[in-house]
């Protein structure tokens, strides 16, 4: 068995360790155990953090970066990646990432916080003469449909007596008018994707504000103002029905902005798997480790790990997550051949969490053992 081909594809765990990270944990554990596996490493991402890194580690091209102001009210300098192919490609979270939120002290609350830093981003990269970009969605603190992008590339937007909004869902909760009409001219004229990291659509029962407001710090009777708002902007925008598009919801409403600008909505983890070339090697490998931080009904709906074990095809995928939602456990099982967890194998949720890497080197060593003896263990 020691001339098997494993490709290890797992998303990022947030707050804990990067998609490489993961990666490089699970293999050092399986080369242990298992020294004679052929270890494809491709650490992949759905549209959220770890995009850039994820496309860049397989797909030649340059890196580039410009100073602006991010989501948390402080200067940095973000990152973008140009492919070779003419493709530059924008991470939301580089500029809205919920990091900046934690490790900022006195940091803007959720309404005073807006996707304008995403807008500026987006026309520096319009600046350096780039008309084929790809947009990632994922990992965003704000929860203003797009509004502040949409302010930050020309639109107009004024609440009941006149007066300019702010670009933060403040501003979106005061808004009476929006104008698009003075939308940068270059958008007309350049290709934008937007790899989403969900298909929920921007209103409704699985809408954005419903879905994931309360993880961003939305209280219950906040919810329904801020879905009226979101309707009032989709009004608006002339084009009330792209907020029903799979991926509207996408970032706290930002798929439905970037829809107005002219933006293709798609499955970022699709999109990643197609670019990265990674179906091709999935489908010649004997197995796949795909992972992710907490696996659950979300996953279920074409989340990353969801993606990969469907592009792998017949080629049996394992799922390494440091946490499963029991509700979630028994679809998992049924579309994977084997789920871990880190908490099940360090034995409790406060060591997982402590010593992430431990555990997954332990898991991958616990792979490779079964990988190297598969009638002693039963793993398919």
């Amino acid at each position: 068995m020691s001339d098997q081909h494993i490709v290890i594809a797992p998303d990022s765990f947030k707050g804990s360790l990067s998609a490489r990270d993961v990666a490089a944990a699970l293999a050092a554990g399986l080369a242990e155990s298992a020294p004679g596996l052929v270890i494809t490493q491709a650490p992949m991402a759905d549209g959220g953090e770890g995009l850039l890194m994820a496309i860049a580690a397989t797909c030649p091209g340059s890196w580039h970066s410009a100073v602006q102001t991010g989501i948390h009210g402080r200067s940095l300098e973000a990152r973008w990646y140009a492919m070779d192919t003419g493709t530059a490609v924008i991470e939301s979270a580089e500029v809205l990432g919920l990091p900046l939120i934690e490790a900022t002290p006195g940091a803007p609350d959720l309404a005073g916080r807006g996707s304008y830093a995403l807008g500026t981003l987006i026309a520096e990269v319009l600046d350096d003469g780039w008309r084929d970009i790809a947009v990632g969605l994922g990992g965003s603190a704000c929860n203003d449909a797009g509004l502040g992008l949409l302010l930050a590339l020309g639109a107009v937007a004024t609440d009941r007596a006149g007066h300019p909004v702010s670009p933060d869902m403040n501003g979106l909760l005061s808004l009476a008018r929006l104008d698009l009409s003075d939308l940068d001219r270059r958008l007309a004229d350049t290709r934008l994707r937007v790899f989403c990291d969900v298909d929920n659509p921007l209103l409704g029962d699985k809408g954005a504000s419903r879905v994931y407001g309360p993880q961003k710090g939305l209280g219950p009777d906040e919810i329904a103002a801020v879905e009226n708002a979101f309707d009032t902007l989709a009004v608006q925008s002339r084009f009330p029905d792209r907020a029903d598009t799979p991926g509207s919801g996408a970032a706290g409403g930002l798929g439905f902005a970037l829809a107005l600008l002219g933006g293709r909505l798609e499955s970022g983890a699709k999109a990643v798997i197609e670019l990265t070339g990674l179906a091709q090697r999935m489908h010649e490998a004997d197995r796949v480790i795909t992972g992710e931080g907490r696996s659950d009904r979300q996953t279920l709906s074409g989340k990353l790990p969801m993606a990969v074990a469907r592009a792998a095809g017949d080629t049996p995928t394992w799922l390494v997550a440091g946490d499963i939602e029991a509700e979630a456990r028994e679809q998992l099982a049924a579309c994977f051949k084997r789920c871990i967890t880190l908490i099940e194998t360090a034995g409790d949720r406060d060591s997982a969490l402590a010593e992430p890497t431990r555990w997954l080197h332990q898991i991958g060593r616990d792979m490779g053992r079964q990988l190297e003896n598969p009638g002693a263990s039963g793993t398919g």
